[in-house]
């Protein structure tokens, strides 16, 4: 970079006041917002906006607390109405598909989707593993949770402790 450009680059830091910089480019973000708000509307010409330092001063000591309101901001869509559930193709095969998946705890989903395909050839093909892969996998969450809820923990021993380590125990 030449000198004299450092030089006037040095003058332009001294001489910048931080508190303009940031109401102009307050006044340019409001600017903006008008101009997106107005789009497609016929334009007419609006005064310079006139920035007021000592009401601006004022407001920078409680102006945090309510947040930044930037006039192009737009609410995101949120979805009021609760999606339909529709019946999956697995519905009138989940009886007999968790009877396997008890039977055979370690049966992959696609011997899962093997074994549908042999009872019900028009429903179910190739392209069906992946439903059937997060259908077992709920599946086997749902036993997860069974059994860490249950009483698995509860022991019955058949013999007591002491008999069982009788020889052990003085």
């Amino acid at each position: 970079m030449a000198e004299i450009d450092k030089e006037r680059l040095r003058a332009m830091l001294a001489a910048a006041d931080p508190v303009m910089l940031f109401t102009g480019i307050r006044a340019a973000q409001e600017d903006l917002g008008r101009r997106v708000d107005r789009r497609g509307v016929q334009v007419t010409s609006e005064e310079p906006v006139v920035i007021d330092l000592q009401r601006f001063t004022a407001n920078l000591k409680t102006a945090w607390q309510n947040g930044e309101v930037r006039p192009t901001h737009k609410r995101s869509y949120r979805r009021t109405k609760r999606y339909p559930k529709r019946p999956t193709m697995l519905e009138p095969y989940e009886a007999p598909t968790r009877a396997w998946l008890e039977a055979e705890p370690t049966l992959s989903a696609a011997v899962v989707l093997q074994r549908l395909m042999n009872v019900d050839q028009t429903r179910f093909t190739n392209k069906s593993l992946r439903t059937v892969q997060m259908a077992v996998k709920a599946w086997r969450q749902e036993s997860a949770l069974e059994i860490l809820n249950g009483d698995w923990m509860t022991i019955t021993p058949a013999l007591p402790l002491a008999k069982s380590f009788g020889s052990i125990l003085p």
